[in-house]
């Protein structure tokens, strides 16, 4: 029960940060600002807050993060200049943005940015963006491999059997 204070005080914080705050700044990186590495740095904590508890709320949060680090690619496949086949696009993310970019004498190289409107994590990964142009789309982790996030060209869940855009869909870097 002491629990659930603390938790829905730093998922308003990481919800605020991410949403209101700069965006230079890794969501992360703000809870670990405000619940640093020698307790809370804030006033405004209660003071029967569970140190416990708030450290396992940020560790359970970077788990989750980790689900989407590293490089993924896309299915789909292009001819280079030289003959080689690469995936269309290399994909990074952040906090707040796709970069799909490519790889340049092994450097990502950015093509462009699209910005990630909603994140959510649970037993599927689930992140909703836009592209500069103004489409809307969803990728989810496959219910089959967790290093395959699954491309729909929309948001509504019920639109995804005509959305399923396989080519677009990304798969992890190994």
């Amino acid at each position: 029960m002491r629990r659930l204070p603390l938790i829905l005080f730093l998922t308003t914080v990481a919800l605020s940060v991410v949403s209101c705050g700069s965006k230079n700044k890794d969501v992360f990186e703000e809870i670990e600002d405000i619940y640093g590495d020698d307790g809370p740095t804030s006033v405004f904590m209660a003071s029967n807050v569970d140190e416990d508890a708030a450290s396992d709320f940020v560790s359970a949060l970077k788990d989750y993060k980790s689900q989407l680090d590293g490089r993924w690619q896309t299915a789909s496949m292009s001819y280079e200049a030289d003959g080689s086949m690469q995936p269309e696009f290399y994909v990074e993310f952040t906090d707040s943005e796709i970069k799909y970019g490519h790889l340049k004498d092994e450097e990502f190289v950015v093509d462009h940015v699209d910005t990630i409107e909603s994140l959510s994590f649970g037993e599927k990964c689930i992140i909703q963006a836009k592209s500069s142009n103004g489409v809307k789309y969803t990728y989810q982790t496959s219910e089959s491999d967790s290093n395959v996030l699954e491309y729909y060209e929309t948001w509504n869940e019920e639109e995804f059997p005509d959305a399923y855009r396989g080519g677009a869909s990304l798969s992890r870097c190994e």
